[in-house]
């Protein structure tokens, strides 16, 4: 399915809505049973019931939702439209291929810039700690600006710390391309700081993404469930300083889980903090290296035996 009419995206957004386990799978399930949302969305209540993937509670949800008031969704995709946001459904052609197979895919992605860098080109993601020491700042400008240099995207999540010295590497090299991956929507950009950053990304040919309502202003959760995406778009994942409990060893994690190729800088007691790190190679396998070419020399070596197996 492509170019969603505002109506169906109006439908999509309303069965996006729907709690109590309707997640990507099932969603897949039940359109592909229906034959897609107008289908759906005109059943009636015995076609409804009849369906074995509605279970009672996610019946009862989706009624309510579908007999929702329309406006506000059509007040979504307007305002989305008037500051060149656009939406993109998981069954959109749009939506990137390396995050349909993730483990709980974002049902819908907003996104503003090129979007062209959704499912094109070499990524990579730079991420780690706010209050990285300033070696670990100098080594995430640093990869992003010469892997960048080499036509790899950085993509990372606009954070204080070591994501903003990874985003401005990228952005001031010669190929700017740099992805960033939020955890609120458009208009509550966070941290406030980093507005003119946002700005630069797009300015520059860049893309920033947001799987939230363009007025939702962030939780704990969503900083963290934004992982998944930044390292499911990515071809590597390289993991710059991190604390033993946050943000940088749920990232380490969920890349492993992702079969995702993880890497961080060889341990140096100017590099803090440096306890995630620890557990990243110890936990999750990551791989210590000393450079951006060591490490798309590993991502090489990775692919050429992902492929003889």
């Amino acid at each position: 399915m492509q170019n969603f009419s505002d109506d169906n995206l109006v439908k999509w957004l309303k069965l996006t809505q729907v709690k109590n386990g309707l997640g990507p799978a099932r969603i897949k399930k039940i359109l592909e049973n229906f034959g897609g949302l107008d289908s759906l969305f005109n059943a009636d209540n015995l076609e409804l019931k009849s369906n074995s993937y509605f279970t009672t509670k996610i019946l009862d949800n989706f009624k309510k939702i579908k007999e929702a008031n329309e406006e506000p969704f059509y007040k979504i995709i307007d305002e989305c439209k008037r500051n060149q946001i656009t939406i993109i459904p998981m069954l959109d052609n749009l939506y990137p291929e390396k995050l349909k197979y993730i483990p709980s895919p974002p049902l819908t992605l907003f996104v503003k810039g090129n979007i062209e860098l959704l499912n094109t080109g070499k990524k990579i993601a730079i991420v780690g700690a706010r209050n990285a020491s300033q070696k670990a700042l100098e080594i995430a400008y640093n990869f992003g600006l010469e892997l960048s240099n080499k036509n790899i995207t950085i993509v990372s999540g606009g954070a204080r710390g070591v994501d903003t010295k990874a985003h401005t590497g990228a952005l001031e090299s010669e190929n700017k391309k740099t992805i960033s991956v939020l955890g609120s929507g458009f208009f509550h950009y966070f941290p406030r700081e980093n507005e003119s950053l946002f700005d630069s990304i797009i300015r520059n040919n860049g893309l920033l993404i947001s799987e939230h309502l363009p007025t939702f202003s962030g939780s704990r959760i969503s900083y963290l469930q934004r992982n998944r995406i930044t390292s499911g778009l990515s071809d590597a994942v390289f993991l710059v300083a991190a604390e033993k409990k946050g943000g940088g060893v749920v990232q380490a994690r969920i890349t492993h889980l992702q079969m995702k190729p993880l890497f961080c800088p060889k341990l140096d007691p100017d590099i803090t903090p440096q306890d995630g790190l620890i557990d990243a190679v110890n936990k999750y396998g990551a791989i210590s290296i000393n450079s951006p070419n060591e490490l798309i020399s590993h991502i090489y070596n990775y692919k050429l035996k992902s492929l003889m197996i």
